[in-house]
């Protein structure tokens, strides 16, 4: 019953990881607490008997399968958090910054050092607005929208 119990959990995560993946992170989020709790009570002897079910002991604890499917609960709600966290972080809209106040062209003679200035920083703003673009379109992938 030990492989049986290891296909049943490796199936489970698969199933979750795959709606993680391509649907949504909420709906894994469902799917990971609904399964067990539909098991329970569409077959509640054979779902305690399986939770109940000993793998194996460590130090004199013994670790049963609702251990086994605690921990990956813990592992795969966190992965659904951080997910959720990157996407709207990813995805959130930034306010416009304030414009900058252009100098008088007094002001202008008098400073060549500016332009030269913001030359250097034209090329950097490129490769980082590129960077956000492809940051944005990667978060929307892994939300589920495309």
């Amino acid at each position: 019953m030990d492989i049986l119990s290891g296909i049943i959990f490796f199936i489970y995560v698969i199933i979750i990881l795959m709606i993680l993946i391509y649907i949504s992170p909420i709906l894994s989020a469902l799917v990971l607490v609904l399964i067990p709790i539909a098991s329970v009570y569409l077959l509640p002897d054979q779902t305690i008997l399986f939770f109940s079910e000993q793998q194996f002991s460590f130090a004199g604890v013994s670790i049963q399968n609702i251990h086994i499917l605690l921990s990956i609960w813990s592992a795969l709600l966190g992965v659904v958090a951080y997910t959720e966290i990157v996407s709207w972080y990813l995805l959130r809209e930034e306010k416009p910054a304030p414009k900058a106040v252009k100098p008088k062209p007094k002001e202008q003679e008098k400073s060549t050092a500016v332009p030269a200035l913001l030359k250097s920083d034209e090329p950097s703003k490129s490769i980082k607005k590129k960077a956000e673009d492809f940051l944005l379109k990667l978060g929307k992938i892994m939300s589920g929208r495309k």
